[in-house]
C-alpha cells in the first residue's frame, strides 16, 4: 500500500525512511498532514484536529 498519495509503495516507503532519517540525524521536526490513519501510524506523535480544534494528542 502506498502511504504517500500517488507514489507506488516502494517509493512511498523510501520517502518515509528518508524523512525518519532526516528527523533522527538532523533533529528536524517533520509535520505531515493526512486523513489516512495508515500514514499517521508511522509518526511518533499524532495530533487529531476537528473543525480547527485539537481533539486528541497521542
Amino acid at each position: 500500500m502506498s502511504l504517500l498519495g500517488n507514489l507506488d509503495s516502494k517509493s512511498s516507503d523510501e520517502i518515509v525512511e528518508l524523512l525518519k532519517k532526516s528527523n533522527r540525524d538532523y533533529k528536524q521536526t517533520i509535520i505531515m498532514i493526512t486523513h489516512n490513519m495508515e500514514i499517521a501510524k508511522v509518526a511518533d506523535r499524532i495530533i487529531k484536529i476537528e473543525d480547527g480544534k485539537i481533539v486528541g494528542d497521542c
